[in-house]
């Protein structure tokens, strides 16, 4: 994992208005900042330019890309690292020209790699009158202790080794799940699946929700094609593995990267 030399301030890699194309929040307007940085090295990876294992020891972006306009791919290049002030003036800039968003999407990467800035930004997001919403491995549990008096939504995903072909994190998801359910912070799971998953992963999630929050929602999410991963679930296999969850756990949906489908970021 990175060592931080400096936590008031961060490095991104992206930042931009758009709406939420994941999950049951699916259609929301939110700002976007991707935070450099990330511990796992999943095959399906989106964004890899985030991942730490696959740059240069030591690396650290120059500068961020911010797309000015909603949707006009008019990129402008930002010096890194941001300052909390610096990047507190571009939400509010953010929040009045492309306004007004329902959150502030927190993703990467993982943001939890950078907590002690997080921590420091996350009450001016809802000074600024919008929602904090975590999108994380879900596996840095003691990283989201400097989040939780101010976090409203996380979204946690559970990363099934046989799509991520990485080790299994289920002790670490229960100990993440657990700490957002006793400070009353929103969460529901999302599991990335291919063609590829093996059931048994299906289970082993589907405990991790039941012996912690077994109301909390599942989603199913087939992989999109991208780069090296193209082997995308069948729509059978899809709705076998819900009915299979379906037998341990009331609440699942299966939801694809919908943002996709209009050419958003």
């Amino acid at each position: 994992m990175p060592a931080r030399s400096d936590p008031t301030t961060a490095h991104l890699t992206e930042i931009f208005s758009s709406i939420q194309g994941e999950g049951p929040y699916v259609g929301v307007r939110q700002i976007f900042l991707r935070f450099y940085g990330c511990h796992r090295r999943c095959v399906f990876c989106d964004s890899p330019e985030t991942v730490t294992a696959w740059q240069p020891p030591g690396y650290q972006p120059a500068s961020c890309r911010v797309e000015w306009t909603p949707g006009r791919r008019d990129f402008r290049a930002l010096d890194n690292p941001f300052s909390l002030e610096g990047l507190v003036a571009l939400l509010r800039d953010f929040n009045t020209r492309a306004g007004p968003h329902h959150s502030v999407a927190l993703t990467g990467g993982e943001p939890l790699l950078q907590p002690e800035f997080l921590s420091a930004l996350l009450p001016h997001i809802n000074q600024l009158g919008m929602k904090t919403y975590l999108e994380t491995a879900g596996d840095l549990y003691p990283q989201l202790e400097h989040l939780l008096p101010w976090l409203d939504i996380a979204a946690m995903d559970i990363k099934l080794p046989s799509v991520t072909q990485n080790e299994a994190a289920w002790g670490s998801h229960r100990k993440f799940l657990a700490r957002c359910v006793e400070n009353e912070v929103e969460i529901f799971a999302k599991a990335i699946v291919s063609a590829e998953t093996d059931p048994a992963d299906l289970d082993a999630a589907c405990a991790v929700l039941r012996e912690t929050a077994p109301n909390t929602l599942l989603i199913l999410q087939p992989m999109t094609p991208f780069g090296d991963a193209s082997n995308a679930p069948r729509p059978e296999q899809l709705l076998d593995w819900q009915a299979q969850c379906l037998a341990h756990l009331p609440n699942i949906r299966v939801i694809p990267q919908t943002h996709r489908f209009i050419n958003q970021l």
